[in-house]
């Protein structure tokens, strides 16, 4: 067995990440862990450190880094196999799909081009998938973090789908649920202005309707 040291530069020459090659041994596909074996010894390796959805194996080739879980105790974590796909998975697609049915639906009631808010959605989704990358890649360093409000703020302003995606392809955010409360807001949001112009602003005319009778002034 052999370790391989993979070390990617960034532009300013600092050291961004240490992976180390290793291979799957003892995997128990019931409890969802195992062990992978390096040259210099050997390291728990838990499922959630892969991307959701993947199943690996006793035997495949693996690249981790080195890193302890939450009681400090070693263990391999980002672990990542040539079995795994660059792209997200199909069920995360599938879901996705589904969150955006709505929405897009709804797209198609509006007085624009159907085109025009996927279009300005997709560099967003595009923005907030490289800065899910780029924090995770700084957890893992223990390195200054971005702020939760950078990444809230790009899923508020359309780029949700591209969040959804990257936190299911990286792990990374899923378990915090002061996160994911904010998170699943922002999409519900989305759903609600969606079913609003469904149903020809029937929502927003009762609130309305509310506001001006709870503000004007009883005689």
């Amino acid at each position: 067995m052999t370790k391989r040291e993979e070390v990617a530069e960034t532009g300013g020459g600092k050291r961004e990440e240490l992976r180390v090659t290793g291979k799957i041994t003892g995997w128990e596909t019931e409890r969802g862990f195992g062990w992978v074996a390096y040259e210099g010894g050997s390291l728990f390796l838990h499922i959630r450190e892969f991307e959701k959805g993947f199943v690996p194996r006793s035997g495949d080739e693996v690249s981790f880094v080195k890193g302890a879980d939450f009681r400090g105790r070693p263990c391999a974590k980002d672990a990542k196999c040539p079995r795994m796909s660059p792209f997200p998975s199909a069920k995360s697609w599938m879901k996705l799909g589904l969150l955006l049915v709505l929405p897009m639906w709804a797209n198609l009631r509006l007085p624009i081009a159907w085109w025009l808010l996927p279009m300005a959605m997709l560099p967003v989704s595009v923005g907030a998938w490289i800065l899910f990358r780029h924090d995770k890649r700084l957890a893992l360093e223990g390195r200054w973090r971005n702020s939760e409000t950078e990444l809230h703020g790009l899923e508020f302003f359309g780029g949700w789908p591209g969040a959804f995606l990257a936190q299911q392809k990286f792990r990374h955010k899923t378990r915090k649920v002061s996160y994911q409360a904010i998170f699943w807001a922002i999409v519900f949001l989305y759903q609600l202005l969606a079913i609003d112009v469904l149903t020809d602003h029937l929502m927003w005319n009762e609130v309305n309707a509310f506001l001006k009778e709870w503000m004007t002034p009883k005689i």
